[in-house]
């Protein structure tokens, strides 16, 4: 029975809690563009916007109704007519009433647009909003993925900054040993004492917030990745192990489209198909339509009695729209498209030297960390060394704790450059890799 509850525990706890292992960054990029919620929104909403494609299709197409009227006329006209036409004196009339109070109509339509070039307009406006929404989903994957390399690699920095910050920790706890042994035989004072138990405190409360700050960037990885919280995130890869081989310096920028031009560029083509669709407004409209009615008048409410009769109507023809004078709206509407049409074009050009300026500086700074890095990690590695040699000697007495802490202090240094600039190739080197469609 026992065995059960355990796999049943088991499988519980695996369903519950989904384990997601992510190897690289770009694993992690290529689960964020499958994962991500506001990826998936965006996928979706594009769905729902094809929709609209058919809705304006339908303007050009045959539309057919089938209608029904009951009136109730309860005031009828009447007419005048001269007696003298029944036989009557002359200048005498009699009052003629037209019409049954009750009138039932029932009837189909049918209309078919045979000219109507703002509705064909339409549809090349429709199909145009369709791919700037592609090209906005393109710019979100963009942002998305870029935050995703930079997040990715601010988890590496914190989980190794945790790493170093224990053994940093553990040196510091050597140390208040030490002299709390030498405190008690009477070899130091207490303020030497106290200075190194604060130093020791101090370090652990960089490890609580070097932990605080992991568990945000997990917590906000798996946001991006589309997990919840209580979902198992794990990132197998090591900052410091990753090879520095795989920097190498970038010496041009990629001639490569950025999403966010493409869709400046887009939006340019949408102002011109709005600005061409309000100058065939101008042009006229014809239609062809058919309509075919029967209709029964009763002065009762008695359309059932099939012994009275229903008189049928139809009717086909065609009808032809020329707007003259709108107002001065068509006007309106035609300037305004054409200040869209110079917006949109000022937009594309401020956008292309932004995005040429930004993708500069990413690979200006990628370069600069590049040529710091392994400056960088032999400083790293002469600190670390020292300050286990600096150690060695306060423990035999040769170093007095302010030495110590000098040494202490510049591995401190040493360490966090080394860390930072060793993320900052890989954050830089990520983003320039997806900027060249990578």
């Amino acid at each position: 029975m026992n065995r059960f509850v355990l796999i049943w525990l088991v499988v519980y706890s695996v369903a519950g809690h989904a384990q997601t292992v992510v190897s690289t960054v770009q694993e992690a990029l290529t689960l964020t563009r499958r994962s991500n919620p506001d990826l998936v929104n965006a996928r979706q909403n594009r769905s729902v916007q094809a929709q609209q494609k058919t809705a304006t299709r339908a303007a050009l197409l045959p539309q057919a109704r089938f209608f029904t009227n009951f009136d109730y006329n309860y005031s009828l006209p009447v007419q005048l007519i001269p007696t003298a036409l029944f036989g009557g004196a002359a200048g005498e009339y009699r009052s003629v009433q037209f019409g049954l109070p009750y009138v039932l109509a029932a009837g189909a339509e049918v209309t078919l647009p045979v000219i109507n070039r703002p509705a064909h307009a339409d549809l090349g406006i429709v199909d145009q909003n369709l791919r700037i929404t592609d090209d906005q989903n393109l710019v979100l994957q963009d942002e998305i993925s870029t935050q995703t390399a930079r997040l990715y690699h601010a988890t590496l920095l914190t989980r190794s900054a945790i790493t170093i910050t224990r053994r940093n920790l553990s040196s510091a706890d050597t140390l208040t040993q030490i002299a709390h042994q030498r405190l008690d035989k009477g070899l130091i004072e207490p303020l030497e004492y106290n200075r190194i138990r604060s130093v020791q405190l101090t370090t652990a409360d960089v490890l609580y917030q070097n932990e605080l700050a992991y568990t945000r960037n997990l917590n906000q990885l798996k946001l991006l990745f589309g997990l919840t919280l209580s979902d198992s995130l794990i990132l197998s890869e090591e900052l410091a192990m990753r090879p520095s081989a795989m920097a190498v310096p970038v010496t041009a920028i990629n001639t490569l489209e950025r999403p966010q031009i493409t869709l400046r560029q887009a939006r340019i083509d949408l102002a011109k198909l709005q600005l061409e669709r309000e100058r065939l407004a101008r042009w006229p409209t014809l239609s062809a339509y058919g309509r075919y009615t029967q209709q029964a008048q009763r002065s009762q409410v008695n359309f059932l009695n099939t012994n009275e009769p229903w008189y049928q109507i139809g009717v086909a023809g065609l009808q032809f729209n020329w707007p003259i004078y709108s107002g001065g709206l068509r006007t309106s509407n035609l300037t305004r498209a054409k200040l869209q049409l110079k917006v949109a074009e000022a937009e594309l050009a401020y956008e292309r030297n932004k995005q040429l300026n930004d993708t500069e500086d990413v690979r200006n700074t990628y370069n600069q960390a590049i040529r710091s890095l392994d400056l960088n990690r032999q400083n790293y590695e002469l600190s670390s060394q020292n300050v286990q040699i600096a150690l060695i000697k306060y423990r035999s007495g040769l170093f007095a704790y302010d030495q110590y802490l000098n040494v202490f202090n510049e591995v401190l240094t040493a360490q966090n450059r080394f860390l930072n600039n060793l993320s900052n190739v890989f954050i830089n080197q990520t983003i320039l890799q997806i900027r060249n469609g990578q």
